[in-house]
């Protein structure tokens, strides 16, 4: 019996478990002296996650969905799940966006929209290399082509350190920016560094945002609130055997945080 008749088979997940929202950053081979090697996963292991998912019947839904069963209206796909990018490398465009489009999924991208066109100044003092950022043309196709960009803010700040004021222009002026450039709206925020509370949620929705992640471990069941939308964070030793048990793991545990 192969791995994923073994998944399908000892227990038969399905949206009455759970929907599962996987964390990727960067999809690609780390450079020399990449003091954080684990935020990269290679392609071929990105395209087996992909075949495995398709292979176990799982299927790609929207935000819009997402909100639905969260209030617990019964979704027609089987096995919904979620994938997401955080801060918006140019590798995702260079390397998961034709591997995602190959398989038919979609995905959301969360742009750092203070850092488009550049490159991830915020990383270099934690000793991470410099990276080329998502330029506007690249976020621009991606929007066109089934992905959708939400926000991850303007400059990658700690959300529970900043004032209201600057709270509210970060979460504002990211979703306006990005809104502008895709002539779409974006529903979507993944809160830097996975750091919220009761404020930050509650700007989030004053912002226009329908949904907010986090990175908390797990699924998401009906009644989870959909500003703390958990996420299963996929590194670069996640191999097939890992990924299944992460997955398993995820459905197995207590459920998040009821909406308020």
């Amino acid at each position: 019996m192969d791995l994923i008749s073994s998944f399908r088979r000892s227990r038969r997940f399905t949206a009455a478990d759970g929907l599962p929202v996987f964390l990727y950053h960067k999809v690609g081979s780390y450079p020399l002296g990449a003091a954080i090697k684990a935020q990269y996963v290679a392609p071929a292991l990105f395209r087996a996650h992909l075949a495995f998912l398709q292979r176990s019947g799982y299927r790609t839904v929207s935000w819009s969905e997402v909100l639905r069963y969260a209030r617990g209206e019964t979704l027609s796909v089987e096995r919904p799940m979620a994938i997401t990018f955080d801060d918006g490398y140019e590798c995702v465009y260079r390397n998961a966006f034709p591997l995602l489009q190959s398989f038919g999924f979609e995905a959301t991208v969360f742009v750092l929209a203070g850092s488009i066109g550049g490159v991830n100044d915020w990383e270099p003092q934690r000793g991470m290399a410099a990276e080329p950022m998502l330029g506007a043309e690249h976020v621009c196709e991606m929007s066109r082509g089934g992905i959708e960009i939400g926000s991850h803010t303007m400059g990658h700040q700690r959300l529970t350190r900043l004032s209201a004021a600057e709270l509210r222009s970060t979460l504002r002026d990211s979703k306006h920016l990005l809104e502008d450039l895709t002539g779409r709206e974006v529903s979507a925020v993944a809160y830097p560094y996975g750091d919220h509370d009761e404020p930050v949620r509650r700007a989030a929705a004053e912002a226009g945002y329908r949904v907010g992640c986090v990175t908390e471990r797990g699924v998401n069941r009906a009644g989870a609130d959909p500003f703390a939308l958990r996420r299963i964070n996929i590194r670069r030793y996640a191999y097939i055997p890992l990924f299944a048990r992460k997955l398993r793991l995820a459905y197995l545990m207590p459920g998040p945080r009821s909406r308020p």
